[in-house]
Protein backbone atom coordinates (compact mmCIF):
# COMPACT_ATOMS: atom_id res chain seq x y z
CA UNK A 1 0.00 0.00 0.00
CA UNK A 2 2.68 2.32 1.02
CA UNK A 3 4.15 1.79 -2.78
CA UNK A 4 0.60 2.40 -4.30
CA UNK A 5 0.57 5.29 -7.03
CA UNK A 6 -1.74 7.05 -5.46
CA UNK A 7 0.01 7.01 -2.13
CA UNK A 8 3.45 8.29 -3.42
CA UNK A 9 1.59 11.16 -5.13
CA UNK A 10 -0.44 12.04 -2.13
CA UNK A 11 2.83 12.05 -0.22
CA UNK A 12 4.88 13.96 -2.93
CA UNK A 13 2.07 16.49 -3.27
CA UNK A 14 2.29 17.17 0.77
CA UNK A 15 6.26 16.90 1.07
CA UNK A 16 6.51 19.52 -2.25
CA UNK A 17 4.25 21.95 -0.39
CA UNK A 18 5.65 21.35 3.25
CA UNK A 19 8.93 22.76 1.48
CA UNK A 20 7.59 25.90 1.01
CA UNK A 21 7.46 26.77 4.69
CA UNK A 22 11.20 25.90 5.63
CA UNK A 23 11.58 29.50 5.52
CA UNK A 24 8.96 30.59 8.04
CA UNK A 25 9.01 30.93 11.54
CA UNK A 26 6.53 28.27 12.22
CA UNK A 27 9.47 25.73 12.24
CA UNK A 28 10.51 27.07 15.35
CA UNK A 29 7.59 25.84 16.80
CA UNK A 30 7.29 22.64 15.36
CA UNK A 31 10.56 21.93 16.24
CA UNK A 32 9.49 22.35 19.71
CA UNK A 33 6.47 19.85 19.45
CA UNK A 34 8.13 17.20 17.54
CA UNK A 35 10.50 17.30 20.22
CA UNK A 36 8.08 15.98 22.82
CA UNK A 37 8.63 12.81 20.83
CA UNK A 38 11.95 12.50 20.46
CA UNK A 39 13.51 9.55 22.73
CA UNK A 40 15.02 11.02 25.42
CA UNK A 41 11.98 13.27 26.03
CA UNK A 42 9.57 9.96 26.22
CA UNK A 43 12.38 7.89 27.71
CA UNK A 44 12.47 10.78 30.88
CA UNK A 45 7.97 10.76 30.92
CA UNK A 46 8.13 6.71 30.91
CA UNK A 47 10.74 6.89 33.82
CA UNK A 48 9.10 9.65 35.69
CA UNK A 49 5.18 8.22 35.34
CA UNK A 50 6.84 5.04 36.35
CA UNK A 51 7.89 6.49 39.54
CA UNK A 52 4.93 8.03 40.15
CA UNK A 53 2.86 4.69 40.00
CA UNK A 54 4.96 3.70 42.45
CA UNK A 55 4.65 6.70 44.66
CA UNK A 56 0.83 6.50 44.46
CA UNK A 57 1.27 2.46 45.13
CA UNK A 58 -0.47 1.70 41.74
CA UNK A 59 2.78 -0.29 40.21
CA UNK A 60 0.37 -2.55 37.87
CA UNK A 61 0.35 0.08 35.23
CA UNK A 62 3.28 0.04 34.68
CA UNK A 63 2.72 -2.91 33.00
CA UNK A 64 0.68 -0.95 30.08
CA UNK A 65 2.78 1.75 30.00
CA UNK A 66 5.66 -0.68 29.25
CA UNK A 67 3.30 -2.48 26.77
CA UNK A 68 2.49 0.47 24.78
CA UNK A 69 5.44 2.07 24.70
CA UNK A 70 8.25 -0.83 24.19
CA UNK A 71 6.24 -2.61 21.97
CA UNK A 72 4.88 0.10 19.49
CA UNK A 73 8.65 1.27 19.54
CA UNK A 74 9.65 -2.67 18.39
CA UNK A 75 7.53 -3.07 16.14
CA UNK A 76 7.93 0.39 14.27
CA UNK A 77 11.86 -0.73 14.28
CA UNK A 78 10.95 -3.69 12.66
CA UNK A 79 8.83 -2.09 10.01
CA UNK A 80 11.19 0.42 9.47
CA UNK A 81 13.71 -2.14 8.77
CA UNK A 82 11.31 -4.28 6.36
CA UNK A 83 10.24 -1.28 4.54
CA UNK A 84 13.50 0.66 4.32
CA UNK A 85 11.82 3.68 2.80
CA UNK A 86 14.17 6.75 1.98
CA UNK A 87 12.58 9.98 4.18
CA UNK A 88 11.78 12.77 1.85
CA UNK A 89 14.38 14.97 0.01
CA UNK A 90 14.02 18.24 1.19
CA UNK A 91 14.29 16.70 4.81
CA UNK A 92 14.82 19.94 7.79
CA UNK A 93 16.26 18.02 9.90
CA UNK A 94 19.29 14.91 9.75
CA UNK A 95 17.83 11.77 10.66
CA UNK A 96 19.33 8.29 10.43
CA UNK A 97 16.46 5.83 10.38
CA UNK A 98 14.25 5.17 7.54
CA UNK A 99 11.34 7.22 6.45
CA UNK A 100 8.18 4.08 7.28
CA UNK A 101 6.65 4.12 10.17
CA UNK A 102 7.12 7.13 11.85
CA UNK A 103 8.62 6.88 15.20
CA UNK A 104 7.32 10.24 16.61
CA UNK A 105 3.62 9.34 15.14
CA UNK A 106 3.68 6.10 16.79
CA UNK A 107 4.61 7.45 20.20
CA UNK A 108 2.25 10.25 20.36
CA UNK A 109 -0.54 7.17 20.43
CA UNK A 110 1.71 4.99 22.35
CA UNK A 111 2.59 6.99 24.80
CA UNK A 112 0.79 10.01 25.29
CA UNK A 113 -2.80 8.34 24.66
CA UNK A 114 -1.62 5.37 27.79
CA UNK A 115 -1.06 8.54 29.50
CA UNK A 116 -4.58 10.85 28.40
CA UNK A 117 -6.14 6.86 29.54
CA UNK A 118 -4.69 6.85 33.16
CA UNK A 119 -5.52 10.81 33.37
CA UNK A 120 -9.10 9.35 32.45
CA UNK A 121 -9.04 6.34 34.63
CA UNK A 122 -7.48 8.33 37.65
CA UNK A 123 -10.74 11.40 36.95
CA UNK A 124 -13.57 10.93 38.86
CA UNK A 125 -15.63 13.82 36.77
CA UNK A 126 -16.81 13.41 33.22
CA UNK A 127 -16.30 17.12 32.35
CA UNK A 128 -12.07 16.48 33.12
CA UNK A 129 -11.87 13.16 31.48
CA UNK A 130 -13.82 15.07 28.04
CA UNK A 131 -10.70 17.77 28.54
CA UNK A 132 -8.00 15.44 28.99
CA UNK A 133 -9.22 13.04 26.36
CA UNK A 134 -9.40 16.27 23.62
CA UNK A 135 -5.52 17.69 25.39
CA UNK A 136 -3.88 14.15 24.09
CA UNK A 137 -5.58 13.84 20.91
CA UNK A 138 -4.75 16.95 19.97
CA UNK A 139 -1.36 16.28 20.99
CA UNK A 140 -1.11 13.55 19.25
CA UNK A 141 -1.94 15.30 15.94
CA UNK A 142 0.23 17.88 16.84
CA UNK A 143 3.15 15.90 17.00
CA UNK A 144 2.16 14.11 13.92
CA UNK A 145 1.32 17.28 11.83
CA UNK A 146 4.97 18.14 12.91
CA UNK A 147 6.91 15.44 11.08
CA UNK A 148 5.36 16.52 7.52
CA UNK A 149 5.54 20.15 8.31
CA UNK A 150 9.41 19.89 9.16
CA UNK A 151 9.49 17.31 6.17
CA UNK A 152 10.31 14.42 8.45
CA UNK A 153 8.38 12.14 7.14
CA UNK A 154 5.88 11.58 3.89
CA UNK A 155 2.00 11.92 5.37
CA UNK A 156 1.38 8.08 4.78
CA UNK A 157 4.39 7.25 7.23
CA UNK A 158 3.06 9.59 10.17
CA UNK A 159 -0.56 7.74 9.38
CA UNK A 160 1.24 4.48 9.62
CA UNK A 161 2.88 5.54 12.38
CA UNK A 162 -0.86 6.44 13.94
CA UNK A 163 -2.13 2.79 12.89
CA UNK A 164 1.09 1.16 14.86
CA UNK A 165 0.83 3.50 18.05
CA UNK A 166 -2.96 2.86 17.85
CA UNK A 167 -2.20 -0.79 17.80
CA UNK A 168 -0.24 -1.34 20.75
CA UNK A 169 -2.42 1.55 22.64
CA UNK A 170 -5.72 -1.14 22.56
CA UNK A 171 -3.30 -3.99 23.48
CA UNK A 172 -1.68 -2.23 26.43
CA UNK A 173 -5.35 -0.41 27.81
CA UNK A 174 -6.41 -3.91 27.51
CA UNK A 175 -4.05 -5.36 29.42
CA UNK A 176 -4.17 -2.69 32.06
CA UNK A 177 -8.03 -3.30 32.15
CA UNK A 178 -7.95 -7.16 32.22
CA UNK A 179 -5.06 -6.08 35.60
CA UNK A 180 -8.10 -3.67 37.03
CA UNK A 181 -10.56 -6.61 36.54
CA UNK A 182 -8.15 -9.03 38.76
CA UNK A 183 -8.21 -6.67 41.64
CA UNK A 184 -4.15 -5.82 41.10
CA UNK A 185 -5.32 -1.78 40.04
CA UNK A 186 -7.60 0.14 41.72
CA UNK A 187 -8.39 3.66 40.36
CA UNK A 188 -10.52 5.41 43.25
CA UNK A 189 -8.07 7.20 45.40
CA UNK A 190 -7.70 10.53 46.60
CA UNK A 191 -4.89 12.27 45.77
CA UNK A 192 -3.22 14.50 48.43
CA UNK A 193 -0.89 17.84 47.94
CA UNK A 194 2.07 16.42 47.63
CA UNK A 195 1.24 13.69 45.24
CA UNK A 196 -0.53 16.50 43.26
CA UNK A 197 2.69 18.49 43.54
CA UNK A 198 4.94 15.52 42.37
CA UNK A 199 2.82 15.48 39.15
CA UNK A 200 3.44 19.12 38.41
CA UNK A 201 6.64 18.87 38.92
CA UNK A 202 7.23 16.24 36.02
CA UNK A 203 5.61 18.37 33.69
CA UNK A 204 7.93 21.09 34.37
CA UNK A 205 10.57 18.85 34.25
CA UNK A 206 9.49 16.86 31.11
CA UNK A 207 8.79 21.25 29.99
CA UNK A 208 11.87 22.14 30.65
CA UNK A 209 13.76 19.15 29.01
CA UNK A 210 11.83 19.58 25.50
CA UNK A 211 12.85 23.40 25.50
CA UNK A 212 16.50 22.13 25.86
CA UNK A 213 16.44 19.52 23.55
CA UNK A 214 14.66 21.60 20.77
CA UNK A 215 17.50 23.83 21.16
CA UNK A 216 19.92 21.44 20.64
CA UNK A 217 17.69 19.88 17.85
CA UNK A 218 17.81 23.17 15.63
CA UNK A 219 21.56 22.88 15.20
CA UNK A 220 21.38 20.46 12.69
CA UNK A 221 18.77 21.89 10.36
CA UNK A 222 20.36 22.41 6.85
CA UNK A 223 20.54 25.34 4.55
Amino acid sequence: MVEADSIVTTDLFVSQHMSVLRESGIIDIFVLITSLGSTPVTCLIVVLTAILCMVVRRPYVIIGLLVSTIGSTAFTFVNKMVFQRARPVDILLHEHTYSFPSGHATVSIALYGFLGYMAIRFSSRFVRQVRLLSLAVLLCVLIGLSRIVLNEHYLSDVLGGFLVGSLWLIIAISVTEWLTAKGKINWHMSWSKGQISLVWLGVIMVFVATLIYANMYQFPLLG
